[in-house]
């Protein structure tokens, strides 16, 4: 007992292993990382060491019991008795040996009588002598019979017979005797003692087995299993995008996770998809989305980062008046009192040219060299175009003239700007229906959600005047002050748009329900305000962190697993309309070319408008120092790509907008050279910079056709 408990204890042992100095070094270092482990370490330590001093002790009282029927094989007596044969066997030999016929005959009679009580002595027990022969010893080894000096043949009335297996005998020689003896019955019960042992440790080591695991999972397994459920749990609430995109109002069903695969993973393969999309997420959390100045940024990019992070200029005459642009009017929200009602004839398809409309169904539709009549027609017909989900609602709820009317008063609320005017409402409104084609919206996005974002890219610019919204904060102007400096345009738009809407003529959801209506117009207003510029960043960061929750599910095409919630919607609907919005840069290059030009011809009206008024330019705005190519190469590196990098992540048959991308950068970088023939070295900065979008819109652009091609249809 006393060494089966010590044995228990050489496990313990090995702890003096931990003194060692390089694993003391080790121990220290991460010991504060590693308490959980070792708590759990000691106590499977103590329960395993109780339990081997257990089992040892269990076989060290127990085996010794089935060796009790091994007895005869140290059985002294067969010896004793050949012995003592052999010592007779020789006195006659000697007699013999002499020629002394009477004492041999004396001595021969005297090795009969004890063969005789040889016999007697075993006739109670289970083995004993069969045969026995008198002979000698030759040097081989090998031991030669002599009958024909004394035969022992004749002897008869053994007990026992010659066994029919030869490893149930056992032979004793000694001298010149040899004892034959029958060991079948020893030899049954070793064997049988032997299949004792056998099933008597195969028992307690399943017993044992069965002990370890249940301490092992009372120790380890349980608090392990409690912490992987957790994880498991956890992985299901992460995996469905969380709280800060997850919809208060969301069902109980919306619950269910995307990630029917989760069942199949192992916990730890969960915990490690986790700890992937967490490091993601604070990857995206922790990164200055907004571009940093550089130091070797030249002065047109650090404008470009000023614009585009909505930097306002110093104020410099706290008292100066409000300068208007031409076509504000006052308080920017009085509706045109043109005659909305729409000319004689006109519908949806009037007035359209074939070239139009199969340029609708490309990416080379231009709004800019169509007339009035036209545009106004392709506003119509973009929603009620019968191929597409959102028409055949459009159709039943929305009365075509009062669609049409609306159309027509939108485009006379729209002033002459050169970029933001009634042209620019169209163009967005065709890439908003061309995104939601390209990516099958009506798989997430209900008909009234698609057709109130139609609406909404019909009037997001609505009243524009011309200028942004830092310069009508720098000017103090009625809109800022109205709108709290908060969007002032946007919420311009807004207003206007929904005051147009209010009339009877034009009142395209006059046929809605009201609950029905409040929530589109709910969805119309948070998609208009966050076109603007200083919303983007935001937008950036949100788009990524759903990308990052949901990559296996949008890689694989099935974006409606993922955008289950109304702040998902609302994320993409917003998308879906800034992205139309400064789509300039992502068409084909003698589009992105003009359009590119006429906004900043629209910047640089501004620019003149605050010169004029004495008060500092912004940035992008003064015609005298921005180069035009260079700006844009900027407005695509820090703006417009990370923009598609993400829509394109989100929506793989997006491609062609990095596509586009790619092509257009490396352009604005050849006419950049050949307008300015700047020094090489700056040559060489601005090379680097487009290669490296370039090179990247590039690979955004293959892996995406590669997801397309694996699960698109």
């Amino acid at each position: 007992a006393k060494l089966g408990a010590r044995a228990g204890r050489i496990s313990r042992v090995l702890k003096i292993l931990r003194f060692l100095p390089f694993l003391m070094n080790s121990e220290s270092q991460d010991s504060k990382k590693v308490k959980i482990a070792k708590v759990i370490s000691n106590q499977l330590t103590n329960g395993l060491s109780t339990r081997v001093a257990f089992l040892t002790i269990c076989i060290v009282i127990v085996m010794p019991m089935f060796t009790m029927f091994t007895y005869p094989e140290e059985d002294e007596s067969m010896g004793a008795w050949t012995e003592l044969l052999a010592l007779n066997a020789d006195s006659y030999y000697e007699a013999w040996a002499s020629g002394n016929a009477t004492l041999a005959n004396v001595r021969r009679s005297r090795l009969f009588s004890e063969l005789t009580r040889l016999k007697d002595f075993y006739a109670d027990v289970s083995y004993g002598p069969f045969n026995a022969k008198f002979g000698e010893s030759l040097d081989s080894g090998v031991f030669e019979a002599r009958p024909d000096i004394l035969d022992l043949s004749g002897v008869t009335g053994w007990t026992f017979s010659d066994p029919s297996r030869k490893s149930s005998s056992r032979v004793v020689t000694q001298g010149r005797m040899r004892a034959y003896f029958d060991l079948t019955v020893p030899k049954q019960q070793e064997a049988a003692s032997s299949m004792g042992l056998i099933c008597f440790i195969i028992i307690v080591m399943c017993c044992f087995g069965l002990v370890m695991s249940s301490s092992i999972s009372v120790i380890a397994l349980q608090p392990l299993e409690r912490m992987l459920s957790v994880v498991r749990e956890r992985c299901t609430q992460i995996f469905k995008y969380t709280s800060n995109l997850k919809d208060d109002s969301s069902s109980g069903s919306d619950e269910e996770s995307e990630y029917d695969d989760m069942e199949h993973d192992s916990e730890f393969v969960l915990l490690e998809k986790v700890v992937s999309k967490l490091a993601a997420i604070a990857d995206l959390s922790a990164t200055n989305q907004e571009p940093e100045v550089k130091a070797d940024m030249n002065e047109n990019e650090i404008m470009q980062l000023s614009w585009m992070q909505g930097a306002q200029v110093p104020a410099v005459n706290a008292g100066r008046a409000s300068v208007a642009p031409k076509n504000f009017g006052k308080g920017g929200l009085e509706a045109s009192e043109t005659d909305h009602r729409p000319p004689r004839g006109l519908n949806a398809l009037n007035s359209m040219p074939v070239a139009v409309m199969e340029a609708l169904d490309t990416a080379h539709f231009n709004s800019l060299d169509l007339t009035k009549e036209v545009r106004c027609s392709v506003a119509a017909y973009l929603i009620t175009d019968t191929s597409t989900q959102w028409s055949t609602w459009a159709r039943s709820n929305v009365p075509q003239a009062q669609l049409l009317a609306f159309v027509v008063q939108m485009e006379s609320n729209y002033t002459g700007n050169p970029f933001h005017n009634f042209a620019h409402a169209i163009d967005v409104e065709y890439m908003v229906y061309r995104y939601m084609d390209l990516i099958g919206a009506e798989q997430f996005l209900s008909e009234t959600t698609q057709f109130s974002l139609l609406i909404s890219a019909i009037g997001h610019d609505v009243g524009h005047t011309g200028v942004n919204n830092q310069y009508l904060i720098e000017t103090s102007n009625e809109l800022a002050v109205r709108y709290n400096d908060h969007s002032p345009l946007e919420n311009m738009h807004c207003a206007r748009l929904f005051q147009i809407i209010s009339t009877p003529d034009t009142n395209v959801f006059s046929q809605i329900e009201k609950d029905l209506y409040k929530e589109m117009r709910k969805g119309m207003i948070d998609a208009i305000l966050h076109t603007d510029v200083t919303k983007h960043n935001e937008m950036i960061k949100e788009l990524g962190m759903l990308y990052q929750m949901n990559s296996e599910t949008f890689d694989s095409l099935c974006p409606e697993t993922a955008i289950t919630s109304n702040t998902h919607i609302s994320l993409i609907s917003g998308m879906l309309l800034h992205g139309a919005d400064v789509s300039n840069p992502v068409k084909p290059w003698s589009l992105c070319r003009r359009l590119a030009y006429l906004c900043m011809d629209e910047f640089f009206a501004q620019g003149d408008l605050e010169k004029a008024a004495g008060i500092p330019v912004q940035m992008l705005n003064d015609r005298e120092k921005v180069n035009r190519p260079n700006a844009q190469i900027g407005f695509i590196e820090f703006f417009i790509a990370p923009m598609v990098m993400e829509m394109v992540h989100l929506f793989p048959p997006l491609h062609s907008l990095a596509e586009y991308l790619d092509e257009n950068i490396r352009n604005w970088l050849e006419v950049w050279q050949q307008e300015t023939n700047p020094a090489p070295d700056a040559v060489a900065k601005v090379a680097a910079r487009v290669r490296k979008v370039a090179d990247n819109m590039n690979l955004l652009a293959k892996t995406a056709q590669e997801h397309q091609s694996q699960f698109g249809e």
